[in-house]
C-alpha cells in the first residue's frame, strides 16, 4: 500500500528525491520507484476527523447543558435527584467502565479509527468525573475535602491511561494532577496565597518542572515510552504558563500587596524567563526537539510583548505604539519566511 502524504510532505519528498538524483545517489529508475511509493492527498482528512470529533463532543456537552435548562427537564431531574447519591455513583461508574470496555473492543476491531476510538475514551473520562461528583454527595464522603474528589478520578485516569495505552486519558490524568495540586495546597495553606512560601504561579512552576522530569524518566521505560511526549507537553505547558504569570504577579502573598508595586520591580522574573526560554530554544535546536523549541520561541515572544505592553502602553503615543508593534511582527514574519525558504532549498 502506498504511503499517504499531504501536499507539503509530498513537495518535501519530491525535492529530496530530485536532490538525491542530481547528486547521483540514486538513478532514474530508483527515483521513479520512490516517487510511486507515496500518494499526495489533496485534503487532510485526518485533521478534519479530529476536529469533527472534538466539535461533536463539544456539541454533545452543550446539548446536555441546554436540555438541563429546560423547565420540564429540571422538574424531571429534581425527581431523579431523589435517588440516593450512592446509587447514582454506582450507575455512572458502571457506565464509565462500559465506555472504556467498549472503546477497547472497538479499537481491537477498528484499529485504524484512532480518532473515534479516543473519542469513546473521552466519554469514559467524562462519566468518571460525574461519578466523583455523585460520590461527593454520599453520606460516606460528606466530610471529605474537595481535593479527594479530584484525586480519585485522577488515579483512575492514570491507571486506565497506562493499561489502555490511551494518550488522551493520560492527558486528563495530568490535568487532574494539576487540579489536585491546586486544591490540596490551597487547603493546606488555609486559603492563604502562600504555601511553603510559594504563591500559585510559583507552585505550578515547580510542578511543571517535576512533570518535565517525569517525562525524561519515561524514556527509560519502554512500556511507558508512548506517554513521554504527552507528558513533556503538559510539563512545558504548566511550567512556562506559570513562569509567565510570575513575570506579571511575582511571588506576592496577596493581590493587595501586588497592587502596590511597580511592574519594574518584577524584572528578576522576566530575566529568568528570558534565560529559560532561550535555553529551551537552544536545547530544542541542538537536540532536534521541535516541541521544546516551539515552547521556547512562543513564550520568549510572549514575555517580550508582555513587557512591551507593560512599560510602553501608557508612555508612548498609541500611533507610535502600534507602529512599533507592526514593525516587529513584520520583521518576525520576514525572518520566519526566510528560514522557511532556506529549509525548502536544503
Amino acid at each position: 500500500m502506498d504511503m499517504k502524504v499531504n501536499k507539503r510532505q509530498g513537495q518535501f519528498l519530491n525535492d529530496t528525491i530530485n536532490q538525491w538524483q542530481q547528486q547521483q545517489l540514486i538513478d532514474t529508475q530508483q527515483a521513479q520507484q520512490l516517487r510511486h511509493s507515496y500518494d499526495v492527498i489533496s485534503f487532510d482528512w485526518k485533521l478534519l476527523a479530529v476536529y469533527s470529533f472534538w466539535v461533536a463532543i463539544a456539541c454533545f456537552i452543550l446539548s446536555v447543558i441546554l436540555l438541563i435548562a429546560d423547565d420540564y427537564l429540571i422538574a424531571l431531574i429534581s425527581r431523579i435527584i431523589n435517588t440516593p447519591a450512592s446509587v447514582l455513583a454506582f450507575i455512572s461508574a458502571m457506565i464509565a467502565a462500559g465506555l472504556f470496555y467498549f472503546g477497547v473492543k472497538r479499537r481491537q476491531r477498528y484499529p485504524q479509527k484512532a480518532v473515534s476510538n479516543e473519542a469513546v475514551f473521552f466519554f469514559g473520562v467524562l462519566i468518571t468525573a460525574v461519578t466523583s461528583v455523585f460520590l461527593s454527595h454520599t453520606m460516606m464522603a460528606l466530610h471529605w475535602r474537595e481535593s479527594i474528589f479530584i484525586l480519585l478520578p485522577t488515579i483512575i485516569y492514570l491507571i486506565v491511561g497506562i493499561q489502555l495505552r490511551s494518550v488522551l486519558v493520560w492527558l486528563f490524568a495530568l490535568i487532574g494532577i494539576g487540579l489536585w495540586v491546586l486544591t490540596e495546597t490551597s487547603y493546606l495553606a488555609q486559603n492563604h496565597y502562600l504555601f511553603w512560601g510559594m504563591n500559585i504561579p510559583l507552585r505550578f512552576t515547580v510542578f511543571g518542572a517535576l512533570i518535565i522530569s517525569a517525562s525524561i524518566a519515561l524514556k527509560h521505560h519502554p512500556r511507558l515510552l508512548f506517554l513521554q511526549e504527552a507528558t513533556l507537553f503538559m510539563g512545558l505547558m504548566y511550567f512556562f504558563n506559570a513562569l509567565w504569570m510570575l513575570t506579571i504577579f511575582g511571588n506576592y502573598d496577596s493581590l493587595s500587596a501586588w497592587s502596590h508595586i511597580k511592574q519594574i520591580e518584577l524584572w528578576g522574573w522576566s530575566v529568568a524567563m528570558l534565560l529559560l526560554t532561550l535555553t529551551a530554544i537552544y536545547y530544542g535546536i541542538k537536540n532536534n526537539n521541535p516541541l521544546i523549541r516551539a515552547f521556547g520561541i512562543i513564550f520568549l515572544l510572549l514575555c517580550l510583548y508582555s513587557r512591551y505592553f507593560e512599560f510602553f502602553w501608557g508612555t508612548l503615543h498609541k500611533a507610535v505604539f502600534f507602529a512599533i508593534l507592526a514593525l516587529s511582527f513584520w520583521i518576525i514574519g520576514s525572518r520566519a519566511e526566510k528560514i522557511w525558504q532556506l529549509g525548502n532549498k536544503n
